[in-house]
C-alpha cells in the first residue's frame, strides 16, 4: 500500500509541475480551446474600456471644430433692422438764415444686409494645425489611460493563477493526510497506537480544508474581476498562460530605446506639438487682416443725412485690421508657452527615469527568481526523499503523527515556494514588458 501511495504522489506532484509550467507555453505552441492568455486578455480589456469610445467621440469634435475653422473662408451674411428716435437732428435754418430747408425726421428708420469676404487671416491656417495637434493629442492620451489596463488584467491574471498553484498542492497534501488517516484508523483500532495519533492527523486535514476553502472563495473573486476586466464570462475550467521567452536574458537583451514604445512618450510628443502651434497662432495674431465688405439697405435717411424721404443705398469697401502693438501681450504668450513647453519635457525626462528604474528593479528580480528556481528544484527533491522515508517509518509505527505532519508541511512549503517563484518569474517578465511599452507575447 505505501508503495501504490508513493506513486500516487509523485503522480499528483508531476501533475503540479505541469500545470505551472504552463504559464511558459511558447508562442508557436497549440494552446488548447479553453486556454486563456495574458497578451490576449490585455488587449480584451483595452477594446471594452469604456473609454475607447472617446476615441470616435473626440475624433467627431475635432472634425466639426475643423469645419468650423474652414467655414471662416466663406462670406458672412448679416442682416440688421433699426428704428430710432433722435432728441436733435440738424437745423440746417440756423446755418443759412432766410433759406428755409427741411430737417429730417427726429424718428429713423434702416434695414440692411451686409456682406463680409474675409481675403486674408494668417491665423486660420495655424488655428487648423492646433485643432488637428490637440486631437492628436487627446488620442494619445486616451491610449494612454487604456494601457493601464494592462496592469490591473496582470495583476488579477496571476491572481488566479496563483491560488491555483495553491490549491493543486493542498489536494496533493490532503490526499495524503488521507492515505495517513486510514493507516492510523488501522493502528489504533488494533491497538498500536493511541487515539490522538487519529485525531491530530484528522484535526490537521480540517486545516488544511479550511485553507482551501478560502482558496477557493479567494480565487473565485480574482476570477470574476478577471470576467470583469474583459467584459465576458470567462470558461471555469480554463488553463491560464502566458507567451513569454524562455529566459530572462532574452528580456534583457532590449535596450532602454524600446522605453519610447510606452503610450505616454507619444503624449509628452502630441503635447509639445500643440505648443508649437499655439505659438504659430500668437505670432500670427500680430499680422494684419484683409476682408472686402458690402451693405445695401433701405431706411430714411438713407446715406444722404439730410434726407427726408426712404431711400435706397449701397456702399462697399476693404477694410485692413491690424494692431502692432498690444502691450507685450504677444511675448508674454510666448513666453508661457515655453514654460508650459519645458515642463513638458521635465515631466518626460522624470518618467523616463522612473521607467528604467522599473525596468532595471525588475530586471533584477528575474535574475533572482531565475537563481531561486534552480535551488527550489533540489529541495523539492530533498524533502520529497525525506517525506518518502518518515511515510514508510510511519506506517511502520517507527514515527508519530507529529513528526510526519511536520515533514509533510515541509514539503509542502517547499513546494509552495517553487510554484510560487515560477508565477513570480512569469509575472516579473510580464511586467516588464509592460513596463517598457511591448505587448506580453
Amino acid at each position: 500500500m505505501s508503495t501504490r501511495l508513493c506513486a500516487d504522489l509523485r503522480r499528483s506532484c508531476a501533475g503540479i509541475a505541469v500545470a505551472v509550467c504552463a504559464l511558459t507555453l511558447p508562442a508557436n505552441g497549440q494552446a488548447r480551446p479553453d486556454t486563456l492568455f495574458l497578451d490576449d486578455l490585455q488587449r480584451a480589456a483595452e477594446q471594452v474600456d469604456r473609454r475607447g469610445v472617446q476615441t470616435e467621440l473626440l475624433a467627431k469634435q475635432s472634425l466639426l471644430r475643423l469645419q468650423s475653422i474652414r467655414s471662416e473662408r466663406f462670406p458672412a451674411l448679416t442682416a440688421t433692422g433699426t428704428a430710432q428716435y433722435l432728441s436733435d437732428v440738424p437745423q440746417i435754418g440756423a446755418v443759412l438764415p432766410g433759406v428755409r430747408i427741411p430737417s429730417p425726421y427726429n424718428d429713423q428708420y434702416d434695414g440692411s444686409i451686409a456682406l463680409r469676404q474675409p481675403l486674408f487671416d494668417a491665423t486660420r491656417r495655424s488655428r487648423t494645425v492646433v485643432e488637428q495637434a490637440q486631437n492628436l493629442e487627446s488620442q494619445a492620451r486616451i491610449r494612454t489611460a487604456l494601457w493601464q489596463q494592462r496592469a490591473a488584467v496582470s495583476e488579477a491574471f496571476f491572481g488566479v493563477a496563483l491560488r491555483d498553484a495553491q490549491l493543486r498542492a493542498l489536494d496533493v497534501a490532503i490526499a495524503g493526510l488521507d492515505a495517513r488517516m486510514r493507516v492510523a484508523s488501522t493502528r489504533v483500532g488494533s491497538g498500536a497506537a493511541l487515539p490522538s495519533e487519529q485525531l491530530l492527523i484528522e484535526a490537521e486535514r480540517a486545516r488544511r480544508m479550511q485553507s482551501r476553502e478560502e482558496l477557493v472563495i479567494e480565487r473565485a473573486a480574482t476570477y470574476d474581476l478577471l470576467s470583469a476586466l474583459v467584459a465576458r464570462e470567462l470558461p471555469a475550467g480554463a488553463v491560464l498562460s502566458v507567451r513569454l521567452p524562455a529566459t530572462s536574458a532574452t528580456l534583457a537583451r532590449v535596450t532602454a530605446d524600446t522605453l519610447h514604445a510606452r503610450p505616454e512618450f507619444a503624449q509628452f510628443e502630441r503635447t509639445r506639438a500643440v505648443f508649437d502651434a499655439r505659438r504659430a497662432v500668437t505670432t500670427a495674431q500680430d499680422l494684419p487682416r484683409v476682408s472686402a465688405f458690402g451693405r445695401t439697405g433701405y431706411g430714411r435717411p438713407g446715406l444722404n443725412a439730410l434726407g427726408r424721404s426712404f431711400d435706397a443705398y449701397w456702399t462697399a469697401g476693404v477694410q485692413v485690421e491690424w494692431t502692432p502693438w498690444n502691450w507685450g501681450r504677444t511675448r508674454r504668450e510666448l513666453e508661457v508657452q515655453s514654460l508650459q513647453d519645458a515642463t513638458v519635457r521635465s515631466d518626460e525626462a522624470a518618467f523616463r527615469e522612473s521607467l528604467t528604474r522599473a525596468a532595471l528593479t525588475e530586471r533584477a528580480r528575474m535574475q533572482s527568481l531565475e537563481r531561486s528556481l534552480a535551488a527550489d528544484d533540489s529541495i523539492v527533491i530533498l524533502r520529497e526523499r525525506i517525506l518518502q522515508e518518515t511515510r514508510l517509518r510511519y506506517d511502520e509505527g517507527e514515527v508519530n503523527a507529529a513528526d510526519y505532519i511536520a515533514r509533510l508541511s515541509e514539503h509542502l512549503a517547499a513546494q509552495l515556494d517553487r510554484d510560487v517563484r515560477r508565477l513570480r518569474l512569469n509575472e516579473a517578465r510580464a511586467r516588464y514588458l509592460t513596463t517598457l511599452g511591448l505587448e506580453v507575447r
